[in-house]
């Protein structure tokens, strides 16, 4: 799921730091953050950050276990637009940055 927050409060480092979530790494010119859903590593929310313009272009989705094969990246994960979850999180973070 893809949307962009318009107006951070502060940079992305320390914004999604605010938000409850850990810096992962860094690919480029997107930064990747993670916030775990329980006390376990997975489900957890995974989000790829590319700043433009001083706007958060946001891309994430919900991984709910880790790879299955090593060398893999690929993962069960949840991306749908139509997640509930989803919708939430990406309204928690909106209101955020209003704040």
């Amino acid at each position: 799921m893809k949307f962009v927050i318009e107006n951070p409060s502060a940079g992305a480092a320390h914004f999604f730091r605010r938000a409850g979530y850990a810096f992962q790494k860094r690919e480029g010119e997107e930064m990747a953050f993670v916030r775990k859903l329980t006390d376990q590593p997975f489900p957890r929310f995974h989000l790829f950050v590319r700043v433009v313009d001083f706007h958060f272009h946001v891309n994430f989705h919900i991984d709910h276990k880790a790879a299955s094969y090593e060398g893999q990246s690929m993962h069960s994960g949840e991306y749908d637009e139509e997640s509930r979850l989803l919708q939430e999180e990406m309204e928690r973070l909106k209101l955020i940055s209003d704040n």
